[in-house]
């Protein structure tokens, strides 16, 4: 079975090391709702837009 990870506003933006503020906004652009679930697909749309690497490296 294929589980998809979502991901919250705050917690997509830690990942990202951006301002949720800003990821608010580029999720609005591309039509999403910032308050529902992001899912993978959209979180690398959003990296992509900042020039931020998807997945995220590890800590």
């Amino acid at each position: 079975m294929d589980v998809m990870q979502t991901y919250e506003l705050r917690e997509l933006a830690k990942l990202l090391n951006w301002n949720p503020a800003h990821c608010k906004v580029i999720l609005r652009q591309l039509g999403a709702d910032p308050n529902q679930p992001i899912d993978e697909e959209l979180a690398a749309k959003v990296a992509q837009k900042i020039r931020r690497a998807w997945p995220p490296q590890a800590a």
